[in-house]
């Protein structure tokens, strides 16, 4: 709520920014990545994986603040430029936040059977991120 916070002038480490980045997604109402879009995104992932990351863009039934959060969460992936550093390459990235992001009922087998889809879903929209924004 506070726009006006500096979190370099707080010295919170990347983990602990991480975190609540993690914490904010999974306490939404809807998943980042809605429901309605998932079996979507995996049927194109199995045939069209190259233009899974641009489905994973706000659509205009979506508000401008999902826009705003998937650019903001975008330039938290921008670590994974460093990967050589900080170990954190895309896929890394994804397997820590795509059951942020995502949601899926994992009382179902077919989200279970999904589980590797969607956090290669997740890396593809990580690696792409730069094209879009």
């Amino acid at each position: 709520a506070d726009h006006g916070l500096d979190l370099a002038e707080k010295d919170f480490t990347v983990n602990t920014v991480a975190g609540a980045m993690k914490s904010f997604f999974s306490e939404l109402p809807e998943p980042l990545v809605p429901y309605t879009m998932q079996v979507e995104l995996v049927e194109a992932h199995s045939e069209y994986a190259w233009a899974v990351p641009a489905l994973l863009l706000p659509q205009p039934a979506h508000c401008l603040t999902n826009l705003y959060c998937t650019r903001c969460l975008q330039a938290h992936f921008v670590i994974s430029h460093n990967h050589r550093v900080n170990l954190m390459t895309s896929e890394n990235l994804s397997i820590c936040f795509w059951p942020t992001l995502m949601r899926p009922d994992f009382s179902t087998m077919d989200a279970l059977t999904a589980t590797r889809t969607y956090q290669t879903i997740i890396e593809l929209f990580i690696q792409q991120c730069p094209f879009f924004f």
